[in-house]
């Protein structure tokens, strides 16, 4: 089974920082809900400002927050601009939907929908069934 694109929220910006905390990334309850995290959900962070990658765990926080903590603190810097990610093993990868929230101040802008069927052409002609 691939491991494909579950949900992606982008465009989020740090809101705080807290390096002498257990680990993790703290996501507002809104924005967790509106990308659709799961409380302790491994995710992947990219930041867009510094190119910097890493993986964490989410961990659900005030509406509007987006905090880096434990080791995740020396991976930004509040005001940069991040991409959260998370993944699952796809049995039919011809019927997965990602879904992906677009943001703007910690607020949710747009949800999309991306499937492999619309992308790449490669599931053309096969049952969705």
């Amino acid at each position: 089974m691939p491991l494909l694109l579950r949900v992606k929220a982008h465009g989020l910006v740090v809101t705080g920082k807290n390096l002498h905390y257990e680990g993790s990334l703290t996501l507002g309850r809104d924005i967790m809900e509106a990308a659709g995290f799961y409380p302790l959900e491994r995710v992947e962070v990219y930041n867009v400002t510094n190119g910097a990658r890493f993986a964490t765990y989410v961990m659900p926080g005030s509406d509007g927050e987006v905090v880096l903590n434990g080791a995740a603190a020396r991976m930004g810097e509040v005001g940069d601009e991040i991409i959260v990610a998370a993944y699952e093993c796809a049995a039919d990868p011809c019927v997965h939907v990602a879904r992906i929230a677009i943001f703007s101040g910690n607020r949710l802008r747009e949800v999309r929908r991306a499937s492999l069927r619309e992308l790449s052409g490669l599931c053309a002609g096969q049952s969705t069934a």
